[in-house]
């Protein structure tokens, strides 16, 4: 004798749980959640008003889900050229992706335009050479700078730092 009250409600479960399983194994079936993608980040921090050359970034892959929606896509290395001569709008940390919203064209007209004035933009490359140790060019960059605005405090301490830097060195 079967207990038709009792034969629906495991019967319902029965479904509930076939319908659970079907939900678990598309949020994680290998299609979407290992679908990868490649993005351009920044190799260092990026200052605002940084002209950006191919040496400043670097690609990395991550899940396509948390790629920023106006992020730099590289499907082919020769992409990588895309963002040559564009100019930093906002500070970009290291290993931050580049976004569209982030940089504008124009090279250094584009950073005199968003009111980067050139003795700034020759202490920001200093800054960038200064953080891949390239410390002959920082200082030209920093001499430079403070040649164009004898009162730029970041390149005198730019050129300060070299000097300890050097000195302790020998």
């Amino acid at each position: 004798m079967c207990n038709k009250g009792v034969v629906i409600p495991v019967s319902l479960l029965l479904l509930a749980a076939a319908f659970w399983a079907g939900m678990a194994y598309r949020e994680h079936s290998p299609s979407q959640a290992y679908e990868l993608a490649q993005v351009l980040v920044a190799r260092a921090d990026l200052p605002a008003g940084t002209v950006l050359k191919e040496d400043l970034v670097e690609t990395m892959q991550l899940p396509r889900r948390y790629m920023q929606q106006d992020a730099y896509e590289v499907r082919s290395m020769s992409d990588i050229k895309l963002i040559t001569n564009l100019v930093t709008l906002v500070r970009i940390p290291k290993g931050n992706q580049l976004t569209q919203s982030a940089l504008a064209a124009g090279g250094l007209k584009a950073a005199t335009d968003a009111g980067i004035s050139p003795s700034q933009q020759h202490s920001l490359e200093g800054v960038k050479y200064f953080q891949n140790a390239n410390y002959e060019e920082a200082r030209k960059e920093w001499k430079l700078a403070l040649k164009l605005d004898p009162s730029n405090a970041d390149a005198a301490a730019g050129l300060k730092r070299i000097e300890q830097i050097l000195s302790g060195s020998k």
